[in-house]
């Protein structure tokens, strides 16, 4: 049950809309996650002080890939309750970029804010369902040790 929570809740995080300023439209989280590698590459930590929202969603990008890798590895693990740190980290990494584009675009624009964060309350809803099912697991290891 907690793998496929998992499996889900990175899908739900890869399709989070993300309304670009400055007329340039929208992308989907995974779309910034792919560019990032190469842009930092060749740019490396590069802020323009002119966008910085546009800046910003590199490195934001690049946060959210690195906790769906920590997710996506502890796919691939026999127990993965003896991992519930790592999920956690992976978990709070991806919950970090989301309110960071959230927060970005609340500072431009309410309707920017409203797409980015209603594409993204499945991914919340799932959030907390990881949670309540690791809790639920814990409760059940405690009555059996008991």
């Amino acid at each position: 049950m907690i793998k496929r929570a998992i499996i889900i809740t990175i899908i739900l995080n890869s399709i989070i809309l993300i309304g670009v300023p400055a007329g340039h439209g929208y992308g989907i989280m995974v779309m910034f996650e792919f560019i990032s590698i190469p842009t930092l590459i060749k740019n490396g930590f590069d802020f323009q002080k002119e966008y910085p929202f546009e800046s910003s969603l590199i490195l934001i990008a690049l946060v959210s890939l690195i906790g769906k890798l920590i997710l996506i590895s502890l796919l691939f693990s026999k127990n993965i309750l003896n991992k519930k740190n790592w999920i956690y980290i992976g978990l709070t990494l991806m919950l970090i970029s989301f309110l960071f584009v959230c927060y970005g675009a609340w500072e431009y624009d309410n309707f920017l804010f409203a797409i980015t964060l209603g594409s993204g309350i499945p991914f919340l809803m799932y959030f907390g369902r990881i949670l309540y099912l690791i809790k639920k697991e814990n409760n059940k290891t405690e009555l059996v040790a008991e």
